[in-house]
């Protein structure tokens, strides 16, 4: 008898033990459900999604087109305080990309710093960051933005992220990088500022398409679309940037443009 009940009991812990190792292997491959159907979907983005590389934006006056954020409002102020000099507002065009928003042109003083300050949304998702670019004078071009942006898998831009950083923070940090570099940055024409921040654009869609990561749209080469093969690449390039951005994760609570404490009383 004591041995029937000692063999029940066992085998009732041994089930409780099964049933629970059943359950976590459910949740283990729900998780992993998950995961692979994200990466699908991204995948598939990537390769339908049309990516203008110029003539994607016009330019805007009051009122915008588009309801400024105050993300952009405010960056746009900082910048001016630090005296940037304004080179345009500019707002999507109604038939080009998904994303439709404001952008905003800066060059900082000496002119070796573009910023492009943009705020959009596409399907009730929202998009706010700021970019600073700087062309060297052996042909390198530096990127350095606010938020982890997409990645250039063919290695034109030499790209770094500092999140949440306002734009005080970013050109610093971005200053510091052109001091690294070893090389001149070649100072941006205001007049122009839009020709040469798209003319970075195209020059990467154009890398990208010589190998073979992306194509053409249209025989004017205005736009691409990806191949299978960058797409895989943006997925392996987006793991590696979300293992780079959790070394920033003490950065995750500093509050952004138009979210700040001082941004709140106006």
């Amino acid at each position: 008898m004591t041995a029937e009940i000692l063999f029940h009991g066992m085998n009732f812990r041994l089930g409780q033990f099964s049933f629970h190792i059943t359950i976590i292997g459910w949740i283990v491959i729900g998780i992993a459900a998950l995961v692979a159907l994200f990466f699908i979907t991204f995948i598939l983005i990537c390769l339908r999604e049309r990516q203008y590389l110029i003539g994607d934006v016009e330019p805007a006056k009051e009122p915008f087109p588009y309801t400024p954020t105050r993300y952009w409002i405010f960056t746009r102020q900082d910048a001016l305080k630090l005296g940037w000099q304004h080179a345009g507002d500019f707002s999507t065009k109604k038939n080009t990309t998904l994303v439709k928003g404001m952008l905003s042109l800066f060059l900082n003083p000496d002119a070796s710093m573009i910023a492009g300050i943009s705020s959009g949304s596409t399907a009730g998702a929202k998009l706010h960051k700021t970019v600073l670019r700087s062309r060297l004078s052996n042909g390198a071009i530096i990127e350095t933005s606010d938020i982890a942006v997409s990645q250039d898998p063919a290695g034109l831009l030499s790209q770094a992220t500092l999140m949440n950083a306002g734009i005080l923070e970013l050109s610093e940090f971005h200053a510091q990088r052109l001091q690294k570099s070893g090389a001149q940055a070649v100072p941006f024409i205001l007049a122009d500022a839009l020709v040469k921040y798209e003319q970075i654009d195209w020059e990467k869609g154009a890398r990208w398409v010589q190998q073979g990561l992306a194509k053409w749209v249209e025989p004017e080469k205005i736009s691409i679309r990806m191949t299978l093969r960058g797409a895989l690449a943006q997925v392996k390039m987006m793991v590696t940037r979300t293992h780079a951005m959790n070394e920033q994760s003490h950065r995750i609570h500093i509050l952004r443009a138009g979210s700040r404490p001082a941004d709140q009383q106006t």
